[in-house]
């Protein structure tokens, strides 16, 4: 059970770090950086065995582009930006929405048709969404729309719901690693003008210690533990340790960030992580049932 314990803790740690970056470190320069310094640690490991095979990874560079511009660059750079809005809590809600986005969105793009399950699992945690979005307030939705950093969430957890799904459809017959190295430097190149354009600011000590947790432990250690966790007790069970963390987001928040924990945030994550469960649920018995 290490492994899952561990990437949840990574997870956890870096949407507060997302939240203390805001204000210590310019948001371009944090979504940039991150993805540079997990290039530069994977460069001496994976530049070889890209060269020796480069006919046959050139073709398929169109398709890890996008990749890496939906799941890392728009995915990452739109929590970074968020965080100047919204509170670790509210950023770990959204990034637990994103097997949910999947679902809706492998219907809509593979025509995969969701059970009743899956539709009452999506349609509760979109209450859920509602009320930590509304703050508690469902009516000051149409009165004043939803604001920046919600946006912001939204159209990062759906940039990475449609990664997912492109990656299910897709073939990509290249080494894992090699496929990650080229990923994270389209990811650093697409990110590099909100790097160049944000204001010039010397970084900090407590800032420079940010960019190396990001881009070395949430971009490289929590991926492979992901990925040999899978192998040693299996996706399904490896895939439900992530309900855990928006709790223990909104918790280490509430420790180590002040930050205070209102009623529709018990409320909407509850709702949410439901909702999750019920998907999930019904994802087990279709692969059970074939």
């Amino acid at each position: 059970m290490l492994f899952p314990f561990a990437v949840v803790a990574i997870w956890t740690a870096n949407n507060l770090v997302i939240k203390a970056s805001s204000g210590a470190v310019q948001p371009g320069t944090m979504a940039f950086g991150r993805w540079f310094i997990a290039w530069l640690v994977l460069a001496p490991f994976t530049v070889i065995p890209i060269w020796k095979n480069r006919r046959q990874i050139l073709p398929l560079l169109p398709k890890l582009m996008i990749l890496g511009g939906l799941g890392m660059a728009a995915f990452q750079g739109a929590a970074y930006f968020s965080a100047q809005y919204l509170s670790a809590t509210t950023i770990g809600l959204f990034v637990a929405l994103v097997p949910l986005m999947t679902v809706i969105l492998a219907w809509l793009v593979l025509r995969e048709s969701p059970d009743p399950h899956a539709i009452v699992g999506v349609v509760v945690s979109l209450l859920g969404v509602i009320l930590v979005v509304s703050r508690g307030q469902p009516e000051m939705l149409l009165q004043q729309g939803i604001g920046m950093g919600e946006l912001l969430m939204l159209a990062g957890s759906a940039a990475y719901a449609l990664y997912n799904i492109l990656l299910r459809r897709w073939s990509i017959p290249i080494p894992r690693w090699s496929s990650v190295f080229l990923q994270v430097g389209f990811a650093a190149l697409f990110l590099l003008p909100t790097h160049l354009l944000a204001m010039p600011a010397p970084l900090s000590q407590s800032g420079i210690l940010m960019l190396i947790f990001a881009g070395f432990f949430a971009s490289l250690a929590a991926p492979c533990l992901w990925i040999v966790g899978i192998d040693v007790i299996g996706p399904q069970r490896m895939t439900s340790f992530t309900n855990l963390v928006p709790i223990t987001t909104a918790v280490s928040a509430a420790l180590f960030l002040n930050e205070e924990l209102h009623s529709y945030h018990l409320w909407g994550g509850a709702f949410i992580v439901i909702g999750i469960l019920l998907v999930q649920w019904s994802q087990r018995q279709e692969s059970l049932a074939r």
